[in-house]
């Protein structure tokens, strides 16, 4: 009995809060996120990392980009696999959404790891985005920037690494195919 009370009280206050929010215009909301229109679907092709020592390690890469929620949210799925042992050696879930406090997109995403970020995500002109975060305990800035080509049906993205905002390195490079 004190279990159901509990959650009684639970749900009633996420549904106060949520409610708190007011009216969200969802006509401006999708609009934000039409943007991304083109990334929804099956890519396919390689990623090379770039290891410490420099090693490059390549894998097949896959992202599984669908709408979600009726098109208020963007969910990706990544998966890179080893071609050799046929091995996930990495494996990703993003949220990409619309923020309607702060007027802006953001990228939640999760790694197989465990770890987890909270980043921006811009639209830097038609089908060219940037998305980024900065490391904990200011050990520098990640961005990713990728350009995507209907004509070629291709996904060029580039991850690069600064210790200081100013000087970047790249270390990872993934080309995709839309299927």
């Amino acid at each position: 009995m004190k279990t159901k009370k509990l959650m009684f009280i639970f749900f009633s206050m996420v549904s106060l809060s949520i409610h708190g929010q007011g009216q969200v215009d969802l006509t401006a909301h999708r609009k934000q996120l039409s943007t991304l229109n083109y990334l929804a679907g099956k890519w396919k092709g390689t990623a090379s990392i770039q290891q410490p020592g420099g090693k490059t390690l390549t894998l097949h890469q896959s992202e599984t980009i669908t709408w979600e929620l009726d098109s208020l949210l963007m969910r990706i799925e990544g998966v890179g696999t080893d071609p050799e042992t046929k091995k996930k050696s990495f494996h990703a879930f993003a949220i990409i959404s619309y923020n309607p406090m702060t007027q802006q997109l953001g990228l939640r995403s999760y790694t197989h790891e465990g770890r987890q970020t909270d980043a921006y995500f811009n639209p830097i002109s038609v089908n060219q985005f940037e998305w980024g975060f900065d490391l904990p305990a200011n050990r520098g800035k990640v961005r990713y920037t990728i350009v995507i080509s209907e004509t070629d049906k291709t996904w060029t993205e580039k991850g690069e690494f600064s210790p200081d905002g100013t000087r970047w390195m790249p270390f990872i490079t993934m080309n995709l195919v839309k299927e």
